[in-house]
């Protein structure tokens, strides 16, 4: 349980949904391969939890290693990091040798993406690759105010826009010019909601860490600016949503299904910007994680929305099913997590440590 602890699993809906987009939207385009899908998705998988065990790692080395204890458990599933090191539940040592383990289970994958795929995976790769080392070491983007930017760009632009390209790529014989330039204006669009719901779920979290992260020396933009100002950056990242939704449901009416998604967002987080000096509100909203929910609400829209289009095409409509099925299947466990701990209201037992 410890390494299931480690790598955070009630965060990878924020990646394999964001990449389903770019699959469903890529499937729409005419780019079906089921195989190559499910690669896609698995690769996705280990590459989050590369990135959050070598996330707890740098943490860790760079200003958690005197914290011991109560740092076992955070005070909500999403801040202070895992607690397995600071918890002394598993060692540096123990943690290296599982951040190799999956990070040569990923090359397999890779080199699989590669042979169904071509060379232009490697680009997608690398892009993901940039900001997961430079996060919290080398340029330290999470310590130097660019943390929240870097979260924007790899749960929005990168993870949706790189699955759309390699399911693209994978699906044609021939392909000139960069891959960059198969993405069309409305995944382009999507990706850029997506980044902005993590953008704003960001800052509210780190509210919570904002003691920690201000004695570690983790010059975040919410310690930088204060509580005040992130507690309205999800409000003003909501309007923006909002104009994006409402902007692709001009260009296809489909995307109407993700309207009421979009308010709903702009509500709770003007209603959060309002009410989060009250500690029982703060801590309420904090272990319901309303952002992340309406993050997956706003995913299934999008899906929905790309299966209306779709499904009327007999020739596609299997196919399709295929993947909404392995949409559901790859969710499961971060759901049953989620489920455990009371987090979406899926159970009446909830978790909450002040």
């Amino acid at each position: 349980m410890a390494y299931v602890k480690l790598v955070r699993p009630h965060w990878f809906l924020a990646s394999t949904l964001a990449a389903m987009i770019g699959i469903f939207q890529a499937w729409a385009s005419g780019s079906s391969d089921v195989l190559l899908a499910v690669v896609v998705i698995v690769g996705v998988i280990l590459h989050h939890a590369i990135l959050e065990t070598w996330d707890e790692l740098q943490d860790y080395a760079n200003y958690r290693e005197q914290a011991t204890g109560d740092l076992a458990e955070p005070a909500t599933l999403f801040s202070g990091g895992s607690g397995v090191l600071t918890g002394r539940l598993l060692t540096v040592a123990q943690v290296w040798r599982f951040f190799g383990a999956t990070a040569a289970a990923a090359v397999i994958v890779l080199v699989a993406l590669i042979v169904l795929a071509g060379w232009p995976v490697l680009l997608c790769v690398a892009a993901g690759v940039l900001v997961m080392v430079n996060y919290n070491s080398l340029l330290k983007l999470s310590y130097r105010g660019w943390g929240e930017f870097a979260n924007f760009i790899s749960f929005g632009p990168i993870m949706v826009c790189s699955a759309y390209v390699v399911m693209t790529v994978g699906s044609r014989d021939q392909h000139s010019g960069s891959p960059l330039s198969l993405v069309d204006e409305q995944t382009l669009m999507m990706s850029v909601v997506m980044g902005l719901f993590w953008f704003g779920s960001l800052h509210i979290q780190e509210m919570l860490d904002y003691d920690e992260d201000k004695a570690g020396g983790k010059e975040t933009l919410v310690v930088k600016f204060g509580k005040e100002y992130a507690a309205r950056v999800p409000a003003a990242t909501a309007v923006a949503i909002v104009g994006l939704v409402v902007c692709l449901s001009t260009q296809d009416p489909g995307f109407l299904i993700a309207v009421p998604v979009a308010i709903l967002h702009l509500c709770e987080t003007t209603l959060f910007a309002l009410r989060w000096r009250d500690p029982t509100y703060f801590m309420r909203k904090m272990t319901s994680f309303f952002v992340y929910r309406n993050f997956v609400l706003m995913s299934l829209s999008f899906l929905l929305s790309v299966c209306l289009r779709t499904l009327p095409n007999a020739a596609s409509g299997a196919g399709l099913m295929s993947i909404a099925l392995l949409t559901a299947v790859s969710s499961l466990p971060a759901l049953a997590f989620l489920s455990s701990n009371g987090v979406f209201g899926l159970s009446r037992r909830q978790r909450v440590t002040t």
